[in-house]
């Protein structure tokens, strides 16, 4: 035994120790079969990167639906695509408009252009999903003993969340405009809209309608 040892090959690990090693980062991705729309396009690279300009990636960013995340997604620098634009990501592939995606990103690294942008185009993109909304304000419960669920929305307060409560107590929410017309909530729309773009900023600590934490 000991003469077979001898002539065995010293075993070496290959990397770091299992314990200093750092988390893979998940390869990021948009499903073919989703829905985006165009919010800034960058053709140049993005103005905060720090590198020189003929180094730069083009792109552009973009917001998913229903999942609600934003994504940069490279695309070619003569790439006709126009603010607003909208369709599957497939589509926008097999038209050679945009290319791989880059990385998922959080409201903060969107340009000023994506930020002045988003709002009104959540709000309008909200109403195409009104049946899935409207079952939130329907049936959503507590979170916590203390918590409910619709005061999680900006601008939703206790007196809101009761009178919420009570309406739909007596008969359930079929439309935005019901709500209005039932409630003191005036933009249903609105309060879902500043919650997704809480929510993609990172500053929540529950999740109701992005998936963006989900992702990572």
């Amino acid at each position: 035994m000991e003469r077979r040892d001898r002539y065995r090959k010293p075993q070496y690990r290959k990397g770091p120790p299992y314990r200093d090693r750092k988390p893979r980062k998940k390869k990021q991705f948009i499903k073919k079969s989703r829905l985006l729309i165009i919010l800034d396009i960058l053709p140049h690279g993005h103005p905060e990167e720090d590198k020189p300009s003929w180094t730069k990636t083009p792109l552009t960013q973009v917001l998913t639906f229903p999942d609600f995340v934003l994504y940069e997604v490279k695309i070619d620098k003569n790439a006709n695509l126009n603010p607003e634009e909208k369709g599957f990501y497939e589509e926008f592939l097999q038209k050679g408009k945009l290319r791989e995606v880059l990385k998922k990103i959080d409201y903060n690294d969107l340009t000023s252009t994506s930020k002045a942008l988003i709002q009104p185009v959540l709000e309008k993109e909200i109403l195409n999903y009104e049946e899935e909304f409207i079952n939130f304000f329907n049936n959503s419960t507590a979170i916590t003993p203390r918590m409910h669920a619709l005061k999680l929305l900006p601008g939703v307060g206790k007196k809101h969340m009761w009178e919420l409560l009570e309406a739909r107590e007596k008969q359930k929410f079929v439309t935005f405009q019901d709500i209005a017309d039932r409630t003191s909530i005036s933009n249903p729309m609105k309060q879902i809209a500043l919650r997704i773009i809480k929510e993609l900023s990172r500053d929540v600590k529950y999740y109701l309608f992005s998936k963006t934490q989900k992702y990572e």
